[in-house]
């Protein structure tokens, strides 16, 4: 039994210094992508007497931007990360961006929608019961036209933003790391780490605190990889991130969110440990599905040593 997915990485060149240079060239794009809403939120800032750190870096209302043009700016960065890589795999790798995207011919684009259908709705049956068991604390808000204008930022940015991580943790730093270490399951513990890291100045992990916020991080990308690594490519992965992203936009934000949209609810009240035990019965349920589904078998392949017979 071998995983293709995580042999397509043996196809390119792999020295260290490609993946560091990688690496370097994705942390100058999203810098260079950052600089817009860094310019127009310091200066906001300026104007407003506000201090900028962390906790507000991203509170559009306390800087007095526009929330879809702040949502948008800030997103940027991401777009570039997402071109930069896309980009740069042919000719720092020598093999195609879609051997870091699936084993398969070409992308499955039924997977992706199949897997963002359930997640998604997953995510809407979960809103629905904490509104009918909570009405007043949820807040009903629309404005047509700033709504429909976060549509169009969160379809476009939003998605780009999470196949960008997607195609970073899951696809590009996760088949390195399977050919350095030769085995599957140290990759997919560490880029879940990493991922989790990753979001750990998020607003809310201030808010409630490192140790019940980081899990939750660290549950998601596992989750993440494991499907990438069970179904051999990143179509189901994409499908997940992009719509649980697109939907946290659009559907509902409290005020310790990263996400300060216009969405159509806002919470008043955030229950970090009942959002940690929802996030484990909800992958629990959708990684069944999949598994179904997609005929997966032996959860064996998480354990499995990566090398091409013929090295």
């Amino acid at each position: 039994m071998t995983n293709k997915y995580l042999l397509n990485a043996y196809q390119g060149k792999n020295e260290f210094w490609r993946y560091l240079i990688m690496i370097i060239a994705l942390f100058a794009a999203t810098q260079i992508g950052s600089l817009p809403y860094g310019i127009i939120a310091g200066i906001k800032a300026m104007k407003n007497g506000v201090e900028m750190n962390t906790s507000n870096l991203t509170n559009f209302e306390l800087l007095g931007i526009d929330p879809n043009l702040g949502l948008f700016l800030m997103l940027l960065s991401f777009v570039f990360g997402f071109f930069a890589i896309w980009f740069l795999v042919k000719p720092l790798h020598n093999r195609s961006i879609k051997t870091t995207l699936t084993s398969r011919e070409r992308f499955d684009w039924n997977r992706f929608f199949f897997a963002a259908g359930i997640w998604g709705g997953m995510m809407v049956l979960s809103f629905i019961i904490s509104y009918v068991t909570d009405p007043e604390g949820i807040e009903f808000r629309f404005n047509v036209q700033q709504f429909i204008i976060l549509i169009l930022v969160t379809v476009s940015c939003l998605s780009l933003q999470s196949a960008f991580e997607e195609i970073l943790f899951r696809g590009y730093l996760q088949q390195g790391l399977a050919i350095l270490t030769k085995n599957t399951w140290i990759p997919v513990l560490l880029t879940s780490l990493m991922f989790g890291l990753l979001h750990i100045m998020n607003p809310e992990v201030k808010e409630y605190g490192v140790g019940i916020m980081l899990p939750q991080y660290m549950i998601l990308g596992l989750i993440l990889a494991v499907l990438t690594i069970m179904d051999e490519g990143l179509e189901l992965a994409i499908g997940v991130h992009v719509i649980n992203n697109v939907l946290s936009a659009l559907m509902v934000t409290h005020d310790s969110s990263v996400l300060q949209t216009p969405a159509l609810f806002k919470i008043e009240k955030v229950d970090p440990v009942a959002s940690l035990y929802e996030i484990l019965i909800v992958s629990i349920i959708f990684i069944g599905i999949m598994a179904y589904k997609y005929k997966w078998g032996s959860f064996k392949k998480l354990f499995l040593n990566v090398k091409p017979e013929n090295r």
